[in-house]
């Protein structure tokens, strides 16, 4: 194998996978799929992948959100099964800033109910529920990929994002999705579990809004979320997890992400 193909990089394959290499470009990968097996094996999974999606969510774009994501039904539906009090929820819904030491941490902001990111929370929420407790397939990337998963997950959001490195905290990786935002947007979901089986996902949703970032929580049915933005991306942190240790999570994740 040549010296150019070997050190041919995934960024590179995953382009001419997207289509987006010019005819030289092109015919450089088609070279090295030629000589190397397992990165044609590679490739093909990439395009796999790309057809399951576009079969499941083509149409999500073009779709009003569905009602099982407004975050008022998601409430109703949570109320009815655990059969709490209207002031038990009405309580988990309210998002609390937290104060949490100098520079960035320091700007909290109390946040009223119905804020623009309740939504965010909601949707972070839902697919927490709905990929946590998987026993076989929580997650389309495994951990034993995670530079893949990190180039893949970049190149889908469009946002240079690095896997956070949680093991400090007793949380190891399991891997992650794509998923599609409210609006049709590539959402990303990533997932750790601690040492007692507790999983922990960390949802990653590109943006180009501006304005004051602050670390905020909301706690419903059980779960516990905190909320914030950066400068190209909004995120949330959902676990069953006392709020000061999801809290020290959220911290080390907000630094590693970007």
């Amino acid at each position: 194998m040549s010296g150019e193909t070997r050190d041919m990089s995934e960024s590179e394959l995953l382009a001419y996978v997207d289509g987006e290499l010019d005819a030289a470009g092109r015919a450089r990968v088609e070279r090295r799929l030629a000589a190397d097996p397992a990165a044609a094996a590679l490739v093909e999974d990439w395009r796999m992948q790309n057809r399951r999606l576009e079969a499941l969510y083509s149409s999500a774009a073009r779709e009003p959100v569905p009602d099982r994501l407004r975050p008022a039904l998601m409430v109703r539906a949570r109320r009815d099964r655990a059969a709490g009090s209207w002031r038990q929820l009405a309580a988990a819904l309210a998002l609390l800033a937290l104060g949490a030491g100098s520079g960035w941490f320091g700007h909290a902001l109390l946040a009223p109910e119905g804020a623009a990111g309740e939504p965010l929370v909601a949707q972070a929420i839902e697919a927490h529920d709905l990929y946590s407790s998987e026993v076989l397939h929580p997650v389309e990337v495994k951990a034993e990929d995670s530079a893949h998963l990190q180039t893949w997950l970049s190149k889908r959001l469009d946002r240079k994002l690095s896997i956070p490195d949680l093991r400090p905290l007793g949380l190891s990786l399991i891997g992650g999705r794509l998923l599609p935002g409210a609006g049709g947007e590539p959402a990303a979901q990533i997932m750790y579990e601690d040492t007692g089986g507790q999983r922990l996902t960390l949802y990653v949703l590109p943006t180009e809004e501006s304005g004051e970032s602050a670390f905020r929580y909301a706690k419903l049915d059980g779960l516990e979320a905190i909320s914030w933005r950066d400068e190209n991306v909004r995120c949330v942190l959902v676990g069953g997890l006392p709020r000061e240790r999801l809290q020290t999570i959220a911290k080390l994740a907000y630094g590693e992400l970007i």
